[in-house]
């Protein structure tokens, strides 16, 4: 039904680090970038959202000017994957994580995840499954499961899977498929908060039975929201997110930003490129946010960035 494309532009806008170096993964479907100094280091899995495909690779090589082996780790859309993003195993991110820290370049007590949008959905449920992850960004993300995004008519089923079975979720509402259809019929630009916001409401008692087990989070999470996402309330999440570490007494210095005027894909967007909407096929989809307020939270939350993962897991020994 889905597929954001505006990640794969925003991604190369990312700023090119002084150093490091990248190569295709061969135990799992990714790219990996090293720094080009010696010594065992901290990494991080990178999670795009539903543009699929191995797209954070162009983000991959910024955490390398962290002192961090940072491995892009795609999870469909791609040779070898699911072509859509339903029923996507938890273990795609686990078996990435195993061969990460293996890696002599690399301390394995010492590992981190970032997901964006729905990977930011991914990366919540692969922390609460996998002790070995130390630190979570969630970049504009949901910490419940959401239906899986279909590419035709079907079954409705989850966005994810754990052991071979689907993870609980909430379904879409009514609402999801007229924003569709009324961008199809006039025209006019795609708008999924008016899908999803309806969607949160007529099946909020979905919504306990999908929440991941975020308690199980061996470290902080530091979770983005963006008060003009035009994709989903990724405000609303976040707080959810917080407000259920804090009612299960979550032993870590969990943090929530969140930026005035942003949209969703703030964090990557530049002058040149805003992303307060981007091409969807035949359709514009949302994004939300201006040039200005885009850019102006940018700017804070990559230093934020820097800062919690130094905080949560330090630089390279």
């Amino acid at each position: 039904m889905l597929s954001i494309l505006a990640l794969a532009l925003a991604a190369a806008a990312a700023p090119a680090p002084p150093n490091g170096s990248c190569t295709p993964a061969k135990a799992f479907v990714g790219t990996i970038c090293v720094p080009q100094t010696d010594g065992r280091h901290p990494a991080i899995l990178l999670l795009g959202g539903s543009e699929g495909g191995d797209m954070m690779k162009y983000t991959a090589p910024q955490f390398t000017r962290y002192g961090y082996v940072a491995a892009s780790v795609a999870y469909f859309n791609a040779p070898g994957l699911p072509q859509t993003l339903e029923n996507i195993p938890v273990e795609t991110v686990g078996k990435a994580l195993a061969d990460i820290a293996k890696r002599p370049d690399v301390d394995p007590n010492r590992i981190a995840i970032m997901g964006v949008s729905k990977g930011g959905e991914f990366a919540l449920l692969a922390a609460s499954t996998y002790p070995q992850i130390r630190a979570v960004i969630a970049d504009v993300p949901s910490p419940f499961a959401w239906q899986g995004i279909a590419q035709g008519p079907g079954p409705a089923t989850s966005s994810w899977t754990q052991g071979g079975k689907p993870v609980p979720y909430v379904l879409y509402g009514d609402a999801m498929g007229q924003q569709f259809a009324q961008a199809y019929m006039t025209g006019s630009p795609l708008d999924l908060r008016k899908g999803y916001d309806p969607s949160m409401t007529q099946n909020k008692a979905e919504i306990p039975a999908a929440m991941f087990h975020l308690e199980n989070i061996r470290g902080p999470v530091l979770c983005f929201g963006a008060d003009d996402d035009q994709i989903w309330n990724s405000d609303a999440q976040c707080q959810l997110a917080m407000q259920y570490l804090r009612v299960h007494h979550h032993a870590y210095a969990d943090q929530y930003l969140h930026y005035a005027g942003a949209g969703h894909l703030f964090l990557f967007s530049s002058a040149q490129r805003p992303l307060t909407q981007a091409p969807m096929g035949q359709l514009t989809l949302m994004l939300g946010g201006t040039s200005a307020s885009n850019l102006a939270a940018r700017s804070k939350a990559w230093p934020k960035i820097g800062a919690f993962l130094q905080s949560a897991l330090g630089k390279q020994e």
